[in-house]
């Protein structure tokens, strides 16, 4: 009974986390730049016409802030892939940048004008800031199943 119990939550777990991190907002490029679903919270860009792409849950509302200004677009209803790209041009200097969907958020400075990190520059990743919890929280779940379950003697 045990071992259909296990063949059961298993399937179930992996399933439960994939949809976890498939509706889960993340920002893959700004501009030509594959930032590949990293989080940094300081971003270098040379040109000053700005687009942004990503992901999010399928047909949300995702809303970028860029300074003080907001603009609402949707996700596609089939595959969640969302496109900003900002009316003119930007200013080359730093950006405050939010992008949001429902409790959802990635927050960074971009700077326009600058190719690359300047030499004295120092930017540490971080942890996405939301979509890591509920699958944590699954796995040391189901680390604690196994390890009760799996070695409990059996007495007779």
């Amino acid at each position: 009974m045990k071992n259909v119990l296990r063949l059961l939550l298993i399937p179930l777990f992996l399933i439960m986390i994939s949809f976890a991190y498939a509706d889960g907002l993340s920002l893959t490029k700004i501009g030509a730049l594959d930032v590949n679903g990293k989080y940094f919270t300081h971003w270098w860009y040379e040109p000053t016409n700005l687009t942004l792409e990503g992901t999010g849950s399928k047909g949300a509302n995702i809303d970028v802030y860029i300074d003080n200004g907001v603009m609402t677009i949707k996700a596609s209803v089939e595959d969640g892939k969302w496109k900003y790209t900002h009316e003119g041009q930007l200013e080359k200097k730093d950006h405050n940048v939010k992008i949001s969907s429902g409790e959802q958020n990635i927050s960074f400075i971009l700077t326009i004008g600058a190719g690359s990190v300047p030499v004295d520059e120092t930017t540490k990743g971080e942890l996405p800031q939301t979509g890591a919890l509920l699958p944590i929280l699954g796995i040391v779940a189901l680390a604690g199943f196994l390890i009760y379950y799996g070695f409990r003697e059996r007495v007779v």
